[in-house]
């Protein structure tokens, strides 16, 4: 994959090439707006810079010309440029200059203290010379209004503000889990961690120029800081990677967002760079050693705050997953070849940690000092994820789960679960009637119906538990079935009995019971079908019974929906 070239202004600038290409944003604009858009969420008038969103996408953007007033000590600054809701902020300029850059944005609370915006030295080899267009990493400021922009000493040619608002969207709330185990690949110990997909933070692919490029290997991870602030909430974290990689693609003209991965501050991991977590994807995050290496981006400025055990359970734990894949040691070294660096010219051989920081191999803070110092720790833990036995692969039953109660027409059933290991594994469940879910019937309780009846219900059991597959238990219930009503008459006149027996369906239940009914005397036994009972049946017609002979039994023998049952009656000459 090679990044693209660009001499000038990206596309997504259309519009500010026909409207503002003639209006500064600086000292002297402010009286003149710059609109690309419709000014709905503006409150000031007059002068306001206006974002708006291109066909389909719901990521507002403004790119205009930076104009810095007269240089008072060595800096030059911009008035304060109110504008339309915004929450991320960078500048980008031609050529090959670092520049001291520092912005502030005017929330709700008031105005932030002036933040130094540190140059991206996060890029591709293949055009990292000829290109003239770099940049500082896009500032996350949450929702603002204003801006403010200050650049100590020289300031480079073609300067621009480039503004974003990449809006929430209702999947934010619920995307991105904590690093923790998954199945890895069988020859490998290091596990995958869950990490969530370009298509959960909404990545547009439309926007990716080109294909993606795949190294042999990997040989290293580079860990980084995007440098783009530190207070954003746990479903701020998607917005802000879609305005980074609009910014890296449309602002700086890349390919593609640089990192491969990514982890927010609550520990979760972000696919980056499109062509598959799995693959070793060539990035654009480490001038001179983006070949056979991975680059992970911890989102925040680690210059700013300390780094948590969170965030390096986040990191150690994609980066044994990938390092392990391809035999090497966490805590090792590898010798290496530049592809040209500011700190290694292009073919220097450089001997690294496989584990390293930005700063490693490029004249650069990245990616922070409280980060860079967590280095080690990221190490260790990485070490132990990769030469640790692996967990069980699934939950496992100690005490199978059960059913209490009777599956009867009306009565209550109780899915009682088991025990496992983890002794924590959390059991959902979901009734089922000959094997087919019972739609709605999620809860540990069910209620017999009607229509059950002659059918087996059953409950499956799931039991879940981080990093294990489930077990899935099916518990059988039985065949729902209902009680019968018997009703007998009898007349006995000496040795002779008559009986005459019907056999029901109790009160509200259709069905019509079937099967057989045997009766019984003395040492006389009559067996009747249930649809033949509409006859009285006699004993002792043709032999009569013995006096002694005095306790008939009935007994009903049940069949797939009815329960059997036993009567019992006294009759005496």
């Amino acid at each position: 994959m090679t990044e693209p070239t660009t001499s000038g202004p990206p596309t997504s600038r259309r519009t500010l090439a026909k409207a503002a290409v003639a209006a500064t944003v600086g000292v002297g604009a402010v009286g003149a707006a710059v609109r690309l858009g419709q000014d709905d969420d503006t409150e000031e008038r007059g002068g306001a810079l206006v974002l708006s969103a291109e066909g389909g996408s719901d990521i507002a953007e403004l790119e205009v010309p930076l104009e810095l007033g007269r240089a008072r000590n060595g800096v030059r600054e911009t008035e304060s440029l109110p504008t339309s809701l915004y929450s991320m902020v960078g500048v980008t300029w031609r050529g090959d200059a670092s520049p001291e850059v520092w912005a502030r944005a005017r929330r709700s609370d008031g105005w932030t203290d002036w933040t130094r915006l540190p140059v991206l030295e996060d890029r591709p080899e293949d055009d990292a010379w000829q290109a003239d267009r770099r940049g500082t990493a896009a500032w996350w400021v949450g929702p603002s209004r204003a801006v403010q922009v200050r650049v100590a000493g020289a300031a480079p040619k073609g300067m621009r503000l480039v503004l974003l608002h990449p809006a929430g969207r209702t999947s934010d709330q619920a995307v991105g889990t904590a690093a923790r185990r998954s199945t890895g690949a069988e020859d490998v110990v290091a596990p995958k961690p869950d990490i969530s997909s370009r298509a959960a933070w909404g990545a547009d692919e439309s926007w990716r120029d080109g294909r993606p490029r795949y190294e042999s290997t990997i040989e290293q991870v580079h860990v980084h800081h995007t440098a783009s602030g530190n207070d954003y909430s746990r479903s701020d974290t998607p917005a802000l990677i879609r305005g980074m990689y609009r910014y890296h693609t449309k602002s700086l003209g890349w390919s593609d967002i640089a990192y491969n991965f990514l982890v927010d501050r609550f520990g979760r991991i972000w696919e980056g760079r499109a062509g598959g977590a799995a693959r070793p994807v060539r990035g654009a995050h480490t001038l001179g050693f983006n070949s056979d290496s991975c680059g992970i981006a911890v989102i925040g400025n680690f210059d700013q705050v300390k780094a948590s055990d969170t965030v390096v359970r986040g990191v150690a734990a994609v980066a044994a997953w990938k390092l392990d894949r391809y035999g090497r040691r966490a805590r090792g070294r590898t010798t290496v070849r530049s592809e040209g660096s500011d700190k290694y010219r292009d073919g220097a051989m450089a001997t690294l940690r496989v584990i390293d920081g930005h700063r490693d191999t490029n004249d650069t803070s990245c990616p922070g000092t409280n980060l860079y110092k967590r280095l080690p720790d990221i190490r260790a833990r990485a070490h132990e994820i990769m030469t640790a036995p692996p967990p069980p692969s699934n939950v496992t039953v100690q005490d199978p789960a059960r059913v209490g109660g009777a599956a009867l027409v009306g009565r209550g059933l109780k899915a009682l679960k088991g025990r496992y290991d983890p002794d924590d594994a959390r059991t959902r469940y979901q009734w089922l009637v000959e094997g087919r879910e019972i739609s709605g019937e999620k809860s540990w309780r069910y209620q017999c119906r009607e229509a059950d009846l002659g059918r087996t219900v059953s409950v499956r059991v799931t039991s879940n538990a981080p990093g294990r597959d489930p077990v899935i238990e099916v518990v059988e219930a039985g065949r729902v079935k209902a009680p019968v009503e018997i009703t007998l008459k009898t007349r006995r006149r000496g040795g002779r009995v008559r009986a005459k027996v019907a056999v029901r369906s109790p009160d509200g239940i259709a069905a019509d019971p079937g099967g057989t009914v045997t009766l019984s005397i003395g040492n006389r036994v009559v067996e009747r079908r249930v649809r033949d009972l509409d006859k009285a049946i006699w004993f002792g017609r043709g032999k009569p019974l013995a006096d002694r002979a005095t306790r008939l039994v009935v007994v009903y023998s049940g069949d797939q929906r009815f329960l059997p049952r036993e009567v019992r009656r006294s009759v005496r000459p």
